[in-house]
């Protein structure tokens, strides 16, 4: 899901892995994303990507239904 950021937004793969625009993060990997990055991240292709991410403000979605369920999902 295409998004910006408000704030820090960390995320730590746990296993697979995921690219987007700023490069690959596999297991083990810290990905900091700042209110400069807007980004899609997408697992790779070879298989499920599972990832802990941890916010400090509300993302900022750039479709509009993740947007008015934002609020419900509280992210």
């Amino acid at each position: 899901m295409e998004h910006g950021h408000r704030g820090l937004e960390l995320t730590l793969v746990l296993g697979g892995a995921f690219s987007d625009e700023t490069g690959l993060f596999r297991a083990g990997d810290l990905e900091v994303a700042d209110e400069s990055l807007g980004h899609v991240p997408r697992a790779t292709d070879d298989g499920p990507c599972l990832c802990v991410a941890a916010t400090d403000a509300p993302l900022r979605l750039r479709a509009l239904v993740p947007r008015l369920l934002q609020p419900l999902f509280r992210i």
